[in-house]
């Protein structure tokens, strides 16, 4: 039996059933969501409006009255609640021939039903139309506001799970990642710094680098750090996407109802990160789609009739350089202006030698566990080898040779194509990767020492040698 129908239940076997709970003395306990919601009550009675907004004025975010379905319809047309608190018995129009309106233009409140008839018929065309609550007249504050809270409880799980499974469908490891760039280094530390500050500004921001340097590594954790951490992060590629799918991904779907429409990343990921990936290869008919929402602030969803508002903080990045994506013409400039308020460029691996042994002891550690295969040992030979590589696929190749080494049981055949390998020049590639290092951490013969497992006069004595 659903929760609406218990309580329509409820209601025939005894109408006093709801109008006992603030006699019991039994205080209810309210969500944390309540203290944020926005409520619309639509009620021709002047006391019920009356006391609905004394009950929630101090409890809720905003709490407006309309004491008519079209007085109800121009508050829809300017703002969104989270819940609305619709009477069912009025002039000219009942609250569900309204509601029943509603859905044809688009509507993404929650709706708890009040009426002094709780008939049979009503009932049913209540639960037909979607409504998730039901309250018999005459209640109690309490029974309100524990109406209310529930109902802001099962949309926050809602929301929640449409955010779970679009980041199952991503399948990406590196996509649920909230950790940091890993890494020691100079090169390393500046770019955490550079993603923190752009993390406290609230701006869109495009993310550059060469492909493998952890896009959207830096995308979770510039959400992870920002005000909007405890809000969703949601993930929509732009590669081979139509301009229908893409409305519909982002804008959502009106069917004519409650049940059959969809609900786009706008709905489900307010408040939150919306991460494009790969928005250069976003089509031109997409373009003028996203020009649009992001100019005004505003979207449709498809099939509706109705906008909304939207506060939502986009991160993207390219395959290659938007601004080179701009001048020759395959990118908007309009566009690329709107997103690139805050650019941050994630350098190659190459950039920060001394990195590569802490990046392959973390992946050793994360994939042998999940893999269910031992890690095999990172010895002074293969160190070597994998400092020596120049990395062209960047972390994400570092990653596939350590994920080889884990299946096939140590690195001799997973570096057989990664260049550095003992037979060739290994004093003239010992002397560029020490150098590298030591470049990489401002000089500090101790610190390369360190990274590179080996004495510190070891590094004085060759530095001598080499003249330095």
């Amino acid at each position: 039996m659903s929760f609406l129908a218990k309580r329509i239940k409820d209601a025939f076997m005894n109408k006093n059933t709801h109008t006992e709970d603030g006699q019991n003395g039994v205080k209810a306990a309210f969500g944390p969501e309540l203290a944020k919601a926005s409520i619309l009550v639509v009620d021709d009675e002047i006391g019920m409006r009356h006391f609905l907004k004394k009950t929630l004025a101090d409890k809720c975010r905003l709490v407006e009255v309309a004491a008519t379905p079209a007085e109800a319809s121009e508050c829809l047309d300017g703002k969104s609640y989270d819940v609305i608190m619709l009477d069912n018995i009025m002039p000219g129009m009942t609250g569900l021939e309204w509601l029943a309106d509603q859905w044809q233009i688009g509507l993404r409140s929650d709706i708890i039903l009040m009426t002094a008839y709780a008939d049979l018929d009503t009932a049913i065309e209540a639960l037909r139309l979607g409504v998730s609550d039901f309250l018999l007249k005459p209640f109690h504050s309490n029974q309100v506001l524990n109406a209310i809270s529930k109902s802001l409880a099962k949309t926050e799980l809602k929301r929640q799970n449409s955010v779970l499974r679009q980041e199952l469908a991503a399948g990406s490891d590196l996509l649920r990642q909230r950790d940091s760039f890993i890494g020691s280094s100079q090169v390393a530390q500046a770019l955490r710094e550079t993603i923190e500050r752009a993390a406290a500004i609230n701006a869109h921001v495009v993310i550059e680098g060469e492909t493998g340097t952890g896009k959207h590594i830096a995308a979770r954790m510039l959400h992870s750090v920002s005000p909007r951490a405890h809000q969703p992060f949601t993930w929509l590629p732009c590669f081979g996407i139509t301009q229908e799918e893409f409305r519909e991904r982002l804008f959502g779907r009106v069917d004519g109802s409650h049940a059959s429409g969809t609900e786009g990343i706008l709905s489900t990921a307010e408040g939150g990160v919306l991460f494009l990936e790969d928005v250069d290869m976003l089509p031109a008919n997409c373009q003028n789609t996203l020009v649009e929402w992001l100019s005004t602030g505003r979207f449709q969803p498809v099939g509706g009739g109705r906008s909304f508002q939207s506060d939502i903080r986009v991160v993207c990045c390219c395959k290659e350089s938007l601004k080179e994506a701009v001048e020759s013409g395959r990118f908007r400039t309009d566009l690329y202006y709107l997103l690139n308020v805050h650019e941050i460029w994630l350098p190659p691996l190459r950039e920060r030698p001394s990195d590569v042994i802490e990046i392959a002891e973390f992946f050793l550690k994360t994939l042998s566990s999940r893999m269910g295969g031992a890690a095999p040992e990172l010895t002074a030979s293969v160190k070597r080898r994998l400092m020596a590589h120049d990395w062209p696929g960047n972390v994400m190749e570092l990653r596939n040779v350590v994920e080889r080494a884990i299946i096939q049981g140590g690195f001799d055949r997973a570096l057989q194509d990664v260049g550095g390998t003992e037979t060739e020049s290994l004093e003239a590639v010992e002397q560029r990767h020490i150098l590298n290092v030591l470049q990489a951490c401002g000089g500090n013969k101790a610190e390369a020492a360190r990274i590179l497992g080996v004495a510190r006069k070891t590094i004085d004595r060759k530095c001598q040698a080499w003249g330095l």
